[in-house]
């Protein structure tokens, strides 16, 4: 879990420069490709710190965060979580640093990937589709898309360099020595301009199992190995195992060429799990291939923890975010996953804060306990700001910390999770207790549904009490 933000103080200086040189192209692409997938307050950072860089960087004269806060009228969680976005997608590094005057932080800018790059590039292309659909972004990559001259029936005339300018043969033999000196100080101080690529955190997921699986079809492999990224990437979103993934790449391959076909697979991935119920299959993840990085063994009061708790537990540790909450929105509200929400899980995930299976208590919360249609991005990042203070970093803290905060809120009452155990045990272990890689999901029977809309609204008559 990343606690950096609890560690930050307003009263820390800041320094910016930049390790790339930065135009107005670059802020064309910032706004139009980067913008969608990193959200307002990331980019406005972008371009503040943009606005503070010098060309020297005189530590004794550095500002104060506070002084940043103010100009992009954010506190200072929101600045990290904007800052953390800006780190993961290529744009931005920190760097801390303690001095007379005290801590201080330098922050380097970095230019984005250019558009050929950015479209070549499975995860950030797919987060791009995703964020905008698909018209928006065919747009763009027309936009963005370069003009090639055909040179078929084309002669070259252009002049070369040396017929354009006279220079003598001891000049370019024997340079001056201030052209030596600056060129060697260039050289060290080199801006390193390549391209680079968002670097996704190796996990579990069997690539030689699924070679092995293909080895059967006529995927060629060359096309899926390419392809590692965003194969990763719908992973870690929808929970999709060796074997479905397999499945899934069989059909978005091309039956002339047989190569993969990285822009129909995320299509068909995306369209698969947001159709309607009826007509849709959520993709179940065993709990070590869901789980994006270890999760150490909970050092909370296990005595604490009911049965229901457990039972909840277990099935937070078994699915993936996006299948987890599709079938949670069925089994209470009806509905399915927007672009919006997938947003969200996808910003949860890339922050790294907590395991999948924290995200998924979260889900639990905002849906059963406040008793949400629709995941809105506010609430999720107070309910995750909060967690973060409180390092909760194991599905057991997360529930003792549900539990903590109503008791505070009026101790006078039961905790607020005894109501959501009770629509859990009713709904949740029916989809949890399957663990094949395909699950369809059936609708909640009539006498269940009438016990949720019972407990539902005596959730909502506590919390108009409460307020």
């Amino acid at each position: 879990m990343n606690e950096g933000w609890a560690n930050l103080s307003p009263k820390d200086g800041f320094l910016v420069t930049q390790r790339d040189y930065l135009s107005d192209f670059d802020q064309k692409v910032l706004t139009f490709l980067y913008q969608p997938i990193i959200g307002a307050k990331a980019f406005s950072l972008f371009l503040t710190l943009w606005t503070e860089m010098s060309p020297t960087t005189i530590r004794s004269e550095r500002k104060s965060h506070l002084e940043l806060f103010d100009i992009l009228n954010c506190d200072l969680p929101n600045f990290y979580l904007s800052r953390q976005k800006l780190e993961g997608i290529g744009l931005l590094k920190s760097f801390e640093g303690q001095d007379n005057l005290g801590r201080y932080f330098v922050y380097q800018l970095i230019r984005p990937i250019s558009p050929d790059a950015f479209f070549k590039d499975d995860l950030l292309s797919s987060l791009l589709l995703e964020a905008i659909g698909e018209n928006r972004f065919k747009e763009l990559a027309a936009q963005f898309k370069l003009t090639q001259v055909d040179k078929k029936n084309l002669k070259d005339v252009s002049t070369d360099f040396l017929t354009a300018f006279h220079i003598s043969d001891n000049t370019i033999k024997e340079p001056n020595f201030l052209i030596r000196e600056t060129q060697a100080e260039f050289k060290q101080a080199k801006s390193q301009t390549e391209d680079q690529l968002i670097k996704v955190e190796n996990n579990d997921f069997d690539f030689k199992l699924l070679k092995d699986l293909l080895s059967h079809g006529f995927t060629k492999w060359e096309s899926v190995n390419q392809a590692q990224r965003l194969i990763l990437s719908e992973h870690l979103l929808y929970g999709i195992d060796e074997v479905e993934m397999s499945r899934q790449i069989g059909q978005a391959t091309d039956l002339v060429t047989n190569q993969l076909n990285t822009k129909k697979l995320q299509q068909q991935i995306s369209k698969s799990f947001t159709s309607q119920t009826a007509h849709k299959q959520a993709y179940a993840a065993s709990p070590s291939s869901t789980e994006t990085k270890p999760v150490e063994s909970s050092k909370t009061d296990e005595n604490k923890l009911t049965s229901e708790d457990k039972q909840l537990i277990k099935a937070a540790k078994s699915y993936a975010p996006a299948t987890y909450l599709e079938n949670l929105k069925v089994a209470i509200h009806g509905g399915y996953v927007t672009y919006g929400e997938k947003q969200i899980l996808k910003d949860l995930i890339d922050r790294n804060l907590f395991p999948v299976s924290v995200i998924n208590i979260l889900l639990s919360y905002i849906v059963i306990d406040r008793g949400v249609t629709t995941l809105p991005g506010k609430l999720v990042d107070t309910v995750v700001n909060s967690w973060s203070r409180a390092h909760v970093s194991t599905p057991e803290d997360a529930i003792l910390q549900i539990k903590s905060f109503a008791t505070e809120k009026n101790s006078a009452r039961k905790p607020r999770v005894s109501s959501r155990k009770v629509i859990e045990k009713e709904t949740l272990p029916d989809w949890a207790k399957n663990d094949t890689p395909t699950v369809k999901t059936t609708p909640i029977k009539k006498s269940d549904q009438e016990l949720l809309q019972r407990r539902l609204k005596e959730m909502r008559k506590q919390n108009k009490e409460e307020n």
